[in-house]
């Protein structure tokens, strides 16, 4: 075996595709000895899949032989160009691409010999050396089998062969997309025959063009059954969401980074966790990309790499409306620290969309993500194809710890701007409502936290203004039931300022008057204590005066009682 073989968990030896999702789906690749079937309505990728399987093998050393019962090898190759890998098929050595058209246009009769067909596959795979071998429109051959046994018969031979040998084989044929997914009637039993059957199909969905993927069967090993959608671009076939969900891939972060508005940050306890997803939702107009500007702006000033994924407007635009506010994008964008990229919403399909950032998050590996607005993905598909795009995006951003922020459209009837287009708020971990308060003859713009996950964030609306020092949020003006925004909040502002300096003016009358009256009473407490020295005077001259009175008064008693002794001892004698 080769580097490219991998064992399974059941034993069942199997050789990567080299395409990623391909093999991430049938968990390693395809049998490395026997045959897959790959049927599917025209225009589904089936030749492309044969095609990058060879060119994957080429380039990890490997040979490989592919034989198309439709196209010569002229077509087959020009239409290889038109990928990246394509030119490896002209230039290698080690694959021989063979029109088998010849083969198809025999005229049989009776059971056809296959043998013929495995003499040449074998001698070409030998002189390559290969491991892979494709034959492309099967179907195209097998038709002019009269006997759908005998052709049933021929496919048994090739896997029989193919797994003799330790090749690969891949077959292609066309289905007619009815439920039976092997048809038309040369193809059918096959089927039950082989071990691995992969469908490919396309739909119309709001007229675009949606291919889809499925492993029918895969005998001996788990891989994923569901349906997937399918895209093919310059890199060829790929699966948007193969790669399965890894929960947990890096711990919960318990930091907060800024949201790019002070006020807004207070309101959150510091901010957003890292690595968490906030939703910003309103009705067109309430600045939505203002917050998403905000918040890569302050990724950028904190020195981090930050992505604004635009669906609405260019990149130029949005640097340069949102310079009017004082938020700079221009020098983090100079400084490599931001990028902005612009894409049409309606100009792909939303699995498209979703390998386009997943492309932008490994080429940037970005800090933070903005998506503005993820709403617009509704233009490219449905609601579901929507919801499951952001569902894995976000699982990606996650696992990797990128904080992201989206912002969304809300429903065009919800008068109170909670219910999204995008119906991303059950995947928030915070959720920014912005609403249009309209009150008096004009429109405000009010913010309120909806929700945050482990923060204790403030219920309170409150008005959001733009200016060009920025975004700001005002200090919540309740008023009765009501919370006051705009002219009628600087109206009843300046009744309550004209009222407080009514009050002031009064409290300083009244002072005044006080005062007056205190100079008053201080004038007549002069008086008095003045009036009571002189009172307190005299009546110490009257004790005075009352005093010598008396001393006056018992000298002449005591006089008169001396001259009555001395009268009293003549008269004896």
């Amino acid at each position: 075996m080769n580097d490219t073989d991998t064992t399974a968990e059941h034993g069942l030896v199997k050789r990567a595709t080299g395409i990623p999702h391909l093999d991430a789906v049938t968990h390693g690749g395809l049998p490395a000895g026997g045959a897959t079937m790959v049927v599917g309505e025209p225009g589904c990728g089936k030749t492309i899949i044969g095609l990058q399987i060879l060119a994957s093998a080429l380039a990890c050393g490997e040979g490989g032989v592919f034989m198309s019962f439709e196209e010569s090898r002229e077509q087959i190759l020009r239409n290889a160009d038109a990928f990246h890998w394509g030119p490896q098929l002209r230039e290698s050595p080690r694959c021989e691409i063979i029109d088998g058209q010849s083969m198809k246009g025999a005229d049989f009769s009776g059971a056809f010999d296959i043998d013929g067909l495995l003499a040449v596959l074998d001698l070409c795979i030998g002189r390559v050396e290969g491991t892979w071998i494709i034959l492309d429109g099967i179907d195209q051959l097998l038709r002019r089998q009269p006997d759908n046994q005998i052709a049933i018969d021929q496919i048994t031979q090739l896997n029989d062969w193919s797994i003799e040998r330790g090749y690969s084989l891949l077959l292609t044929g066309k289905h007619t997309g009815n439920d039976s997914a092997l048809q038309p009637n040369h193809l059918t039993g096959i089927e039950f025959m082989l071990n691995t059957i992969l469908v490919l199909s396309s739909t119309l969905v709001d007229k675009r063009l949606n291919r889809r993927f499925r492993i029918a069967k895969y005998r001996g090993t788990p891989h994923n059954p569901n349906e997937l959608a399918m895209l093919i671009d310059d890199a060829g076939i790929q699966l948007p969401y193969a790669v399965p969900f890894v929960a947990d891939a890096v711990p919960a972060a318990g930091q907060r980074i800024s949201t790019g508005i002070e006020r807004l940050d207070r309101i959150l306890e510091g901010g957003v966790y890292r690595g968490s997803v906030t939703l910003v939702s309103g009705q067109p107009g309430t600045s939505k990309t203002t917050l998403g500007a905000a918040f890569v702006a302050a990724a950028a000033k904190r020195g981090e790499r930050a992505l604004l994924v635009s669906f609405d407007e260019f990149a130029r635009q949005i640097v340069r409306n949102v310079s009017t506010l004082g938020i700079d994008l221009q020098s983090p964008i100079d400084s490599g620290h931001l990028r902005v990229v612009a894409r049409a919403s309606w100009d792909s399909l939303v699995e498209e969309h979703y390998m386009a950032v997943l492309a932008l998050l490994d080429d940037f590996s970005p800090d933070c993500l903005v998506i503005d607005p993820a709403s617009a993905l509704l233009k490219s598909t449905g609601t579901e194809s929507a919801f499951l795009a952001l569902e894995r995006l976000l699982a990606v951003t996650r696992t990797r710890g990128i904080t992201t922020m989206l912002t969304s459209l809300s429903e065009a009837d919800d008068p109170f701007g909670e219910s999204t287009l995008s119906h991303a708020s059950t995947l928030a971990d915070t959720w920014i409502v912005l609403r249009y308060q309209v009150n008096g003859g004009e429109r405000n713009r009010s913010l309120s936290v909806v929700k945050s996950r482990g923060t204790a964030h403030s219920n309170q609306v409150r008005e959001m203004t733009l200016s060009p020092q920025g975004v700001d949020l005002a200090d919540v003006y309740p008023y009765g039931s009501e919370v006051l925004m705009g002219t009628a909040r600087a109206q009843k502002e300046s009744e309550e300022a004209a009222l407080r300096q009514r009050q002031v003016k009064e409290r300083l009358r009244q002072q005044q008057r006080l005062e007056v009256e205190i100079e008053s009473t201080r004038a007549l407490i002069q008086q008095g204590q003045a009036e009571l020295e002189r009172l307190q005077e005299e009546l110490v001259a009257e004790h005075q005066d009352q005093a010598q009175t008396d001393r006056g008064a018992s000298q002449h008693q005591d006089s008169i009682l001396r001259r009555r002794s001395a009268d009293q001892g003549g008269n004896d004698q």
